[in-house]
C-alpha cells in the first residue's frame, strides 16, 4: 500500500443500523469503504470485485449464508485479512470460525479503538 493510499474496508453487516454507523466512522477515520452489504454471496463478491486491504465480517447474517461460510468461500481466492465481528459465539461457531483463520474476532457491542486499532494491525501487519 503507498503512503497516501487510503487503507480499503470491507463490510458485511445484516443489521442496517449497525452498518451504517461502521462506515460512518470508518470514513471518519479516513478508510475507504469500499462495500457495505448484507449477505454473504455479497461479501465474496466485494473481496472479488474490489479487493479490500480488510474485511469486517459479521457472523451471524440472516441471508444466504453465515459469515464462517462466506469467509470461507473468500478463502479459495484471497488471503484478505478478515475480522469476524460477533454478539455472542458459542464454542461450536467459535471453532467453525477459526478454521477459516481469521485474523481477530471482536466482539459487539464495537469498541471504536479496538475496532480501529485491530484495522491498522490487520492491514499493515
Amino acid at each position: 500500500m503507498k503512503e497516501n493510499e487510503k487503507r480499503s474496508v470491507g463490510i458485511v453487516e445484516d443489521e442496517g443500523m449497525i452498518a451504517m454507523l461502521l462506515r460512518e466512522l470508518l470514513t471518519r477515520e479516513d478508510f475507504n469503504v469500499v462495500c457495505t452489504v448484507k449477505t454473504g454471496r455479497e461479501a465474496v463478491d466485494c473481496v472479488r470485485e474490489n479487493n479490500p486491504d480488510i474485511m469486517l465480517m459479521d457472523i451471524n447474517l440472516d441471508e444466504d449464508m453465515d459469515g464462517i461460510e462466506a469467509a470461507t468461500l473468500i478463502r479459495e481466492f484471497s488471503s484478505i485479512p478478515i475480522i469476524f465481528l460477533t454478539a455472542y459465539t458459542d464454542p461450536r461457531t467459535k471453532e467453525r470460525a477459526e478454521k477459516v483463520r481469521p485474523y481477530a474476532f471482536l466482539p459487539k457491542p464495537i469498541n471504536k479503538q479496538m475496532l480501529i486499532t485491530t484495522l491498522n494491525n490487520g492491514i499493515t501487519g
